[in-house]
């Protein structure tokens, strides 16, 4: 295996055991995600192009704490973070794979309704030169 090759696959590891330990939510089991903070995911996730399917988990009535990339407040169950990064960065990588694992799309204004969001991760994403949406500064 060459070099290039073994890189690519120290990221690729790296990459999935970065996602499987975010997807495990901080969440408290007993407290259930809040109905208008779900059904705000599920509007953003709705206008998202996900080729990877890394929001496969992201579905029904399920509580969100068990989503992908969802954080959430260990007491309230309120929505407080989104890791949803492209972990395929095209500067080590072939472009190709950073493609299959961008997120795109539009930044539906759902966002509004995650009152607690302090953090969101985004970067690496191809959401084709559109500026951020002014809404996310509030």
């Amino acid at each position: 295996m060459d070099k290039a090759m073994r890189i690519v696959s120290v990221f690729r590891f790296l990459s999935v055991a970065t996602i499987t330990t975010i997807s495990i939510c901080n969440g408290n089991l007993g407290v259930p995600c809040e109905q208008n903070e779900r059904q705000a995911l599920l509007m953003f996730k709705q206008d998202l192009k996900d080729p990877s399917n890394r929001l496969l988990s992201w579905v029904g009535e399920g509580d969100c704490w068990n989503w992908t990339g969802v954080v959430c407040d260990n007491l309230t169950g309120h929505v407080r973070e989104l890791h949803l990064g492209n972990y395929y960065s095209d500067e080590y990588l072939n472009y190709s794979l950073y493609q299959e694992n961008s997120l795109g799309g539009k930044v539906n204004s759902s966002l509004l309704n995650l009152k607690r969001l302090s953090y969101m991760d985004l970067s690496n994403s191809d959401f084709g030169g559109i500026q951020i949406p002014s809404f996310l500064d509030s």
